[in-house]
């Protein structure tokens, strides 16, 4: 008794789903990420140390100047000082939280267009970094008003408000370099290594390098940034300088994080 050969069935092709419906709005995206920031425990204890170390230089410093006083710039200076530090890190677990926490798999469900996830997590630190520059300006203000009452020097704080846009800025430029590090790598504690170690071999290689020695603040962010502690009135090779050094310290490992996030599988 013959039987008649059978063909082996192959599986249909996989196809991607059709998505129905509007899905979550691109401000609940951003609010929702916006609380990531803030009621995790990592991200509550940065804000605490910022606003501690905050504190304890603020108030050094008009400890010791309780006689000759302080001018306005220096005082918003130093209460910048632990957020250009510690706000990128805040930057980095944003954008690592789903892969660090493991909750990729609620968020993409939730919202299967990733980039609008991305796109909410680059605002929210933006947003963040907008208040904390806000709250600095308040505080030295206020350390301000409370060394002239006390020193008797004039309460014109006089500020500079071309001084206030270029910290902004400055701010924006460290906090995106973070989301844009933490989405590269999507690790937390390699992004943070990569975010601190990596620029400092840079600037080593640099010195050691002629051709990026040559270079200087085209490739340097560091560099390039550093007018604008002063304010935003920078020359067109100054503002060229920290496009360059910006796309690449940035912009390349943007780009690499989006496409990582986009592609990589969720378990």
């Amino acid at each position: 008794m013959s039987t008649a050969p059978t063909t082996p069935k192959t599986a249909a092709p996989w196809t991607q789903p059709q998505l129905e419906g509007r899905g979550l709005s691109f401000l609940t995206l951003l609010r929702v990420e916006l609380r990531k920031q803030v009621d995790t425990r990592a991200g509550r204890g940065l804000l605490i140390a910022i606003g501690v170390l905050t504190a304890l230089v603020l108030g050094g410093f008009m400890w010791f100047g309780r006689e000759s006083g302080a001018p306005f710039p220096v005082l918003f200076s130093l209460t910048m000082t632990p957020q250009g530090l510690l706000l990128p890190v805040l930057g980095i677990i944003t954008a690592c939280n789903e892969w660090s926490q493991r909750t990729a798999l609620i968020t993409f469900t939730q919202e299967p267009r990733r980039l609008r996830v991305v796109l909410a997590k680059l605002l929210s630190a933006v947003v963040l970094g907008t208040i904390a520059v806000t709250l600095a300006w308040v505080l030295a203000l206020a350390a301000f008003l409370v060394l002239a009452a006390i020193t008797g020097q004039s309460l014109a704080p006089d500020p500079d408000w071309g001084q206030l846009a270029g910290v902004w800025l400055t701010q924006m430029i460290v906090v995106l370099q973070g989301v844009a590090f933490g989405l590269a790598v999507l690790s937390v504690p390699l992004a943070i290594v990569a975010y601190f170690v990596l620029p400092v071999l840079f600037n080593t290689a640099t010195m050691l390098v002629p051709i990026l020695r040559d270079l200087g603040a085209w490739v340097n962010l560091n560099a390039a940034a550093g007018p604008l502690t002063e304010g935003v009135n920078l020359t067109a090779t100054q503002w060229g300088q920290l496009g360059t050094s910006s796309l690449l310290w940035i912009g390349v490992p943007l780009l690499i994080g989006i496409w990582r996030v986009l592609t990589r599988e969720v378990k």
